[in-house]
């Protein structure tokens, strides 16, 4: 079940991604949050709507899970970030195929122990967190790239 979240806990969540990545999100939204702490934005008129005796698991889109390192964004929440600045992690061709099929990365370059916005090309890819220079993957396996054998 989800709760619609106050603002204080919204004011703490957008701090963070203001000082992960220099940046605030794009829209309005309804923040919701689930009892094992995922986030979910949602259309704000969504509470014009009595939902009192509807039964609802789910509503709007997956923004991101509260965890003990910070707030890690999913794929679609790091897609609505409005033009992030800081802590992107811009992967080659070979690190995208890798990282797709569910894969850790080793970077070659040193980084400080992070959350990382993930982007290949001109697209953002999700989140990972960087621990001891190795991208630590968060893409769910029902989403990972298949190989082709």
């Amino acid at each position: 079940m989800l709760t619609i979240m106050r603002n204080k806990e919204i004011k703490k969540i957008l701090s963070e991604i203001k000082d992960q990545f220099d940046c605030g999100i794009k829209g309005e939204h309804l923040f919701l949050i689930s009892k094992n702490d995922k986030v979910y934005i949602a259309n704000p008129e969504l509470q014009e709507i009595n939902t009192e005796n509807l039964k609802i698991n789910n509503t709007g889109s997956y923004f991101g899970k509260i965890e003990r390192a910070g707030f890690r964004l999913s794929i679609e929440g790091s897609e609505i970030l409005d033009n992030p600045k800081k802590n992107i992690l811009e992967l080659t061709d070979e690190e995208f195929q890798a990282y797709m099929a569910g894969e850790n990365l080793m970077l070659d370059e040193k980084q400080e122990n992070a959350y990382k916005i993930i982007k290949y090309k001109k697209h953002f890819i999700g989140c990972g967190r960087v621990s001891n220079n190795v991208l630590l993957n968060y893409i769910p396996k029902a989403r990972r790239a298949k190989e082709n054998n």
